[in-house]
């Protein structure tokens, strides 16, 4: 949500302050991990370049959750876990990446249906 409302570097510091804010205030006794906080920071990237005045379509919506998928959670979040477990990465990655292409598929339908819906609410024309 944040992504089709700020612009990619804004974003992805809202994200960042989202992370840290939810881990000091509303603390699940999780361990906190500065990398996760740079997962966070780069998805607000991508989702506010990708999606940021940008005219809704299947296609920018699967290429938005696409770059997600394989930079993001593939990515990034396989290395997290593997720096925080100490489990091979290749041991991680394999029943990821079939999470992963599962996800691709219902995460496209799911951001598609809800963008959709914001472009066309009255929500979109706050502030303009």
């Amino acid at each position: 949500m944040i992504g089709i409302l700020l612009w990619s570097c804004e974003a992805g510091i809202a994200n960042v302050l989202a992370d840290i804010i939810s881990h000091t205030i509303m603390a699940t006794g999780g361990s906190f991990f500065w990398g996760f906080t740079l997962t966070a920071l780069v998805s607000g990237v991508i989702y506010g370049y990708m999606l940021y005045n940008h005219k809704v379509t299947i296609l920018r919506t699967f290429i938005t959750v696409l770059l997600i998928t394989v930079i993001v959670n593939t990515g990034l979040n396989t290395l997290w876990i593997h720096m925080m477990t100490n489990i091979p990465y290749v041991t991680l990655l394999i029943p990821r990446l079939a999470k992963e292409a599962f996800s691709l598929v219902y995460q496209t339908g799911l951001l598609f249906i809800v963008l959709r819906w914001i472009d066309n609410s009255k929500f979109n024309r706050i502030g303009r």
